[in-house]
């Protein structure tokens, strides 16, 4: 009698977790090659995939985010419903490699702190000093000239990409189409509403996204910011400073104060600003404050800060603050952003 060998075929829905995992434990332990990921990813490949993934997300008004969270809720509810382990354990997988192949290897970049030669070690207190005097200053000086005249949504959309193209352009030398839409998640900003935040990056379609809401004021730097992301930015801290770059190095005084106003929350400095920009303080943390729910707000930092240090972020949600090191250390370079 003869028995004929029996072939197994490992079940796709596998193969996307080996991989997957493989991807996350070679990212966890920082195993990508800097130099490799600048050259080849960041200023090779990912260029042409944001390129795709712009395309496609201004073909719709509305955040694909929504539709992929519709789609998995669609996918979770059937998986458990009829005990298909498989296809969630390969939606999970699928989902997190297109998430890091298509833009979460942006993590592993070098620095940009090291991509524009700037040196924050030697910072003394009496720079912080000198620039927390700079920055009463000049939001003092900019409110009359920002609230004349507040801009549109759809306008500051449109100058805060061409201003941020205008600062990666110098930054990294590269220059790509990507998305010219700003848009909000109809499904995530109630979360995000609770959680204090106003904006997002979906790394799925490529698109920022801010929520309805925040004051004219205060949309260049979150736009700046979120658009930042688009471009391959990964780290917070990092897009922070491209928002800077693209407000204050503005010709606009509307952009500058935006960018201003935000750096202030950063400094923690206790000096006394002109009524104008105090309104404007107490009106964006009141907008923040009445919309807020505490277990939301502590549950999506707790997300977040995991998230970072999971993707070679070591400090996690404090990398948002490198901001204020970042800005002292190029303030002498900000005319070359313009």
């Amino acid at each position: 009698m003869v028995i004929s060998g029996v072939k197994h075929k490992l079940p796709f829905s596998v193969l996307l977790f080996l991989l997957a995992a493989v991807t996350f434990l070679a990212s966890w332990l920082r195993l990508f090659p800097r130099t490799w990921v600048e050259s080849a990813y960041a200023r090779g490949l990912f260029p042409g995939i944001s390129y795709g993934l712009g395309f496609f997300a201004d073909l719709i008004p509305f955040s694909w985010l929504d539709l992929v969270i519709a789609g998995c809720i669609a996918i979770l509810i059937y998986g458990v419903s009829r005990r298909r382990w498989r296809l969630l354990l390969g939606t999970v997988s699928f989902l997190y490699l297109w998430f890091f192949w298509t833009w979460g290897l942006n993590y592993h970049r070098p620095p940009v702190s090291d991509r524009l030669d700037l040196d924050t070690s030697g910072l003394q207190p009496g720079d912080y000093e000198r620039f927390s005097q700079t920055a009463i200053q000049e939001i003092n000086r900019l409110w009359p000239l920002a609230s004349r005249a507040p801009l549109e949504r759809e306008a500051i959309a449109v100058m805060a990409m061409d201003r941020v193209e205008r600062v990666v352009l110098k930054v990294d030398g590269k220059h790509w189409r990507t998305t010219h839409r700003v848009k909000t998640s109809l499904l995530l900003d109630p979360w995000y509403a609770g959680a204090g935040i106003d904006g997002m990056f979906n790394p799925f379609g490529h698109e920022p996204l801010v929520v309805k809401g925040p004051f004219p004021f205060e949309l260049p730097f979150l736009m700046s910011h979120e658009i930042a992301h688009v471009r391959g930015i990964a780290n917070e801290g990092e897009a922070n400073l491209i928002a800077l770059l693209a407000t204050v190095a503005s010709d606009d005084p509307r952009f500058q104060y935006s960018g201003w106003l935000e750096l202030w929350g950063y400094l923690g400095i206790p000096e006394s600003l002109d009524p104008g920009p105090q309104a404007d303080l107490r009106a964006a943390r009141d907008r923040i404050r009445s919309r807020r729910i505490a277990m939301i707000s502590y549950m999506q930092v707790a997300m977040l800060d995991a998230h970072l240090k999971a993707n070679a972020v070591p400090g996690g949600i404090r990398s948002y603050s490198d901001i204020v090191a970042l800005a002292i250390a190029s303030q002498p370079r900000w005319s070359e952003f313009k």
